[in-house]
């Protein structure tokens, strides 16, 4: 059996609180709880949940620009927090990132040239100055660019043309996983579109992997073959991203597809508003579950195997059939 490209095991994260006085002891957040999750070469898998539930975090630690408290992250079975510093460098250019606002991410200063080339400078230093060039050229022409605009700025360009150099100054160093932080949440809904179709394009011909972030769960339906549900720091459902939205099995995940608008369906119904502080040793949901129960309370509940499909709740209940996600 091949092992996968990218392999995360009981990965723990947490953040130092600002002390309350300065002879205070430093509190601390735990926002990552024991993630599991594995990419095949060539594959996607996409990460949804609110605002808070550690998507980013697990995209940090995945780029090994944070360190986590326990867990290890495998890429291509390197385990990127074992390596020294050298080997570190090294492995970065097996990984790359296409982050959330095209405006912020590119230097206004550089010509977008110096700014695709700027990776291999740094991860292979051994490239001569006319590769470089050819580089550049060839992944601008890969993301819908003419060459010539390696010689212009950044302000000269639509946020969608940004959002291109950015996924060829990702993909310039010829990586195997690209980790994509809410790459198009920045864009006009139609850019979206013409970007999405160049990601896909992209996976096809240079069989990429995407690690793929997003609150939208059309966005992730239509680029991600998996899918990976964030609960506070915990996974609650995996799966085949078609069966976990449109039969979502854990009362999260319902909640979440539940609160997709969708055109002559009026007011949407069933969604928890309200939340109760989690409980200390019980499911971190149970708050704003509608199915909770004293055991929900008490016992955390386990990531369990349902066939091709992973889910953490005690009371797992089927979704009425209504409840569809479209790209």
């Amino acid at each position: 059996m091949t092992a996968p490209l990218l392999q995360v095991a009981g990965l723990v994260h947490d953040y130092t609180l600002p002390r309350r006085h300065p002879f205070a002891a430093a509190g601390r957040l735990r926002v990552l709880h024991g993630i599991d999750v594995t990419v095949p070469a060539g594959g996607s898998l996409g990460v949804v949940g609110e605002s808070g539930s550690g998507k980013s975090t697990l995209a940090r630690c995945v780029l090994a620009l944070e360190r986590p408290q326990a867990g290890s992250v495998r890429l291509r079975g390197q385990d990127l927090f074992a390596l020294s510093a050298s080997d570190l460098r090294a492995a970065r250019r097996h990984v790359q990132a296409v982050f959330q606002d095209p405006y912020g991410s590119l230097d206004p200063r550089h010509s977008v040239g110096r700014i695709i080339a700027e990776p291999v400078a740094s991860l292979e230093p051994g490239v001569s100055h006319r590769d470089r060039h050819a580089r550049v050229a060839a992944m601008l022409e890969a993301v819908g660019l003419p060459a010539a605009s390696a010689y212009k700025y950044p302000h000269e360009f639509s946020g969608g043309q940004r959002q291109r150099i950015a996924i060829a100054r990702a993909l310039v160093t010829n990586p195997a996983l690209v980790v994509a932080d809410e790459p198009v949440s920045a864009l006009d809904v139609s850019v979206q579109a013409q970007v999405l179709n160049l990601m896909l394009d992209l996976q096809e011909r240079l069989r990429l992997a995407w690690l793929f972030i997003s609150h939208d769960l059309g966005v992730v339906r239509c680029i991600s073959a998996r899918v990976v549900v964030l609960y506070r720091g915990r996974i609650v459902e995996e799966g085949p991203t078609g069966a976990v939205f449109d039969r979502p099995l854990h009362p999260y995940t319902q909640a979440l597809v539940a609160a997709v608008p969708r055109i002559g369906q009026g007011r949407r119904t069933g969604v928890a508003t309200t939340e109760e502080p989690p409980p200390a040793d019980g499911c971190a949901y149970a708050g704003r579950c509608p199915m909770a129960q004293a055991r929900c309370r008490a016992e955390a509940p386990l990531l369990r195997a349902d066939g091709e499909r992973r889910v953490a709740c005690h009371f797992t209940v089927s979704p009425p059939p209504e409840i569809v996600v479209t790209s």
